[in-house]
């Protein structure tokens, strides 16, 4: 890790916030803000928090400018390979147990666009937008990425973004369904972002990963293997027999609320 400013994590009982901190670059996507964020995410996991909240500090312009245009070879290297930092940061919000909240507000540019949809769930502030710019720079997206777009808005939504590279308001975001909750604020960001992160938190932590991984991947482009099926069965056989199935019964039958344990 170059630099220890690039993001800072808090862990709260059982959220985690991961913010990101390049302000001087418009938290631009750099290779080592993408590894920092990466690694953020496995100590989430590894500290089995119930929910990740992923944002910038509060009252930035933009959230982040997406790529960073200096890290982009000039020799016609894709910059969007599979084997890119971008993609495996991608991989690691799918994969993980418990849900992203992508916590936005100002602008959202290319890829960071990518990120925030991959993120479970999105609040944003009812000025934040989300601009789709490849065209502007000469990138061409990768199909990864188209994918995941058309998994969050309409087609000629997408094709609208794509091809004029012109902002979408999260307020009309939000008409699509891409954005979850609407803020009126910096504050009200933070306090919507933790009420939805600390509701996840009362539930069942063990249907919720299950529930996410089925999600995910009856929304990727490739199609789903018989190895995948049966991963996805397991996970699902596990949430059945758990003791939190039981105490979510009981929980039910003796009218209170459960106290779920991931167990």
């Amino acid at each position: 890790m170059t630099d220890d400013t690039l993001i800072s994590t808090t862990i709260d009982g059982p959220i985690a916030t991961v913010t990101m901190n390049r302000p001087h670059r418009l938290n631009a996507l750099s290779r080592d803000l993408v590894e920092q964020l990466i690694e953020a995410l496995e100590h989430a996991r590894e500290r089995q928090v119930r929910a990740v909240i992923l944002r910038a500090q509060a009252g930035v312009r933009t959230w982040s400018a997406g790529h960073d245009i200096e890290e982009l070879a000039l020799d016609g290297t894709d910059p969007l390979m599979w084997s890119t930092p971008l993609e495996d940061l991608l991989r690691s919000i799918r994969a993980l147990p418990m849900p992203v909240i992508a916590a936005v507000e100002g602008g959202v540019w290319g890829a960071a666009c990518d990120m925030a949809f991959t993120c479970d769930l999105v609040v944003a502030t009812d000025t934040a937008t989300f601009a789709i710019t490849p065209a502007k720079i000469g990138v061409p997206y990768n199909l990864a990425g188209i994918q995941h777009f058309l998994g969050v808005l309409p087609l000629h939504v997408i094709k609208e973004m794509f091809f004029t590279a012109d902002p979408l308001p999260a307020v009309e975001a939000a008409q699509y369904g891409l954005v979850n909750r609407l803020a009126s604020d910096a504050d009200d960001l933070t306090v919507q972002a933790e009420q939805v992160a600390h509701r996840i938190a009362q539930m069942a932590p063990l249907v919720i990963s299950a529930v996410k991984a089925e999600l995910t991947a009856l929304t990727e482009a490739d199609p789903m293997t018989p190895e995948t099926f049966e991963r996805l069965a397991s996970l699902r056989r596990g949430a059945l027999r758990s003791a939190d199935y039981a105490e979510g019964l009981r929980a039910f039958h003796e009218r209170r609320t459960p106290q779920f344990r991931g167990e």
